[in-house]
């Protein structure tokens, strides 16, 4: 078995395979190494939103990053399908964000000033759109080129995809320490010892334990969120629909997915009778025609939050050849395709200056320092 690889990924999410996926694309070989079964954590609890605007309040190099990314999917959705005959499920029918009060009214109107492309809706319309609301909506923003996807598929397509393309994949293998040793990395795993030229920490709200380890601040918080999906097929939605709340997101089985809730630090498995509770009377409020929908399933995940709010996405400050690649919060889905090409264009020294500046891990501070 071959135990040495130009750039060994740890964290098979999927910020991690559509790392794998781009490099091994590229010609570099990367195998990717996952303490459990791929795409198990946050990736499969997310909904898949492709929230560019609801994400973002200006047009900032943040911005630009997250509609970068979005726009990738539309060229991986045919790729990925080619490759691997996975269907990604790329929706196109848009987002609505919706305001209920005053003051949501006004925080549209200054993102409709940051963004001309988005649609101002009104209430006229919104209640020809959406007329099952229980609520009357004041306003509204269309946001047509946002989508989303399915994020187990799009996990699943990135790890075939990279196979396809000569890379490999560890599963239930834990790496336990990482070392420096003579300008090569010694992974220590339960499968052995791995070497690799380059190694890349892609492992989610678990990435903390290998900034301290590597002598950095540890600058992540977990944040735990919690879902559901109903099936009512008395109800027909197209678009995505974003209220301050909650969110409902339409799959293409028949499913609506409702989130999420946001609990900083709590990193724990289970779902909550408190956390589906909170979700459902927000819901429920909005759109009470569904009450006689079937709950189909509940979902949890702890997403990667940090400090600042910002991903980390590069090398670290003073270990050549370290990469970090975590920090997404909830936009992990989002980010992924451009979190590659980054992650790509460090290692094959090419250059994407202004975005790499702001998510370096240059900006997180020595332990010793």
């Amino acid at each position: 078995m071959k135990d040495h690889y130009e750039v060994v990924v740890v964290g098979g999410g999927i910020i991690g395979h559509a790392i794998s996926y781009h490099l091994n694309k590229n010609n570099v070989t990367t195998l990717v190494v996952e303490k459990q079964q791929s795409g198990r954590k946050a990736t499969n609890a997310a909904a898949g939103m492709l929230g560019v605007h609801t994400e973002n309040s200006n047009a900032n190099e943040f911005y630009k990053f997250c509609q970068s990314s979005r726009d990738m999917y539309q060229e991986l959705n045919w790729e990925l399908y080619q490759l691997t005959s996975i269907d990604i499920q790329l929706a196109s029918g848009g987002m609505v964000e919706l305001a209920f009060y005053e003051q949501e009214k006004q925080a549209m109107e200054l993102k409709r000033q940051a963004f001309p492309n988005l649609e101002w809706v009104d209430p006229r319309q919104l209640k020809a759109w959406f007329p099952m609301l229980g609520k009357e909506a004041i306003a509204g923003i269309y946001m047509e080129t946002d989508g989303h996807v399915e994020p187990s598929r799009v996990c699943e397509a990135f790890k075939q995809g990279a196979i396809a393309k000569g890379g490999k994949v560890r599963e239930d293998c834990h790496v336990w320490n990482i070392n420096h040793v003579a300008k090569t990395f010694h992974l220590d795993t339960d499968e052995g010892l791995i070497t690799a030229e380059r190694v890349v920490i892609a492992t989610g709200a678990e990435s903390g334990r290998w900034f301290t380890a590597m002598g950095l601040v540890n600058p992540m918080i977990p944040v735990k969120g919690e879902c559901l999906s109903v099936i009512s097929s008395g109800i027909q939605l197209k678009q995505t629909l974003f209220c301050k709340d909650f969110y409902l997101v339409p799959k293409r089985d028949g499913r609506y997915v409702i989130g999420a809730t946001s609990e900083r630090y709590n990193q724990s498995s289970y779902v909550s009778v408190g956390g589906i509770e909170s979700l459902l009377t927000h819901f429920n409020t909005i759109f009470p025609s569904f009450r006689n929908g079937r709950i189909d399933s509940f979902l949890t995940g702890v997403r990667p939050g940090t400090e600042d709010g910002i991903p980390v996405i590069g090398e670290h400050p003073s270990l050549p050849g370290l990469y970090y690649a975590t920090g997404h919060y909830r936009n992990g889905v989002l980010l992924a395709p451009a979190t590659a090409q980054l992650i790509g264009d460090l290692i094959m020294n090419q250059n994407q200056k202004v975005i790499e500046n702001l998510v370096s891990p240059q900006r997180l501070a020595m332990v010793n320092s």
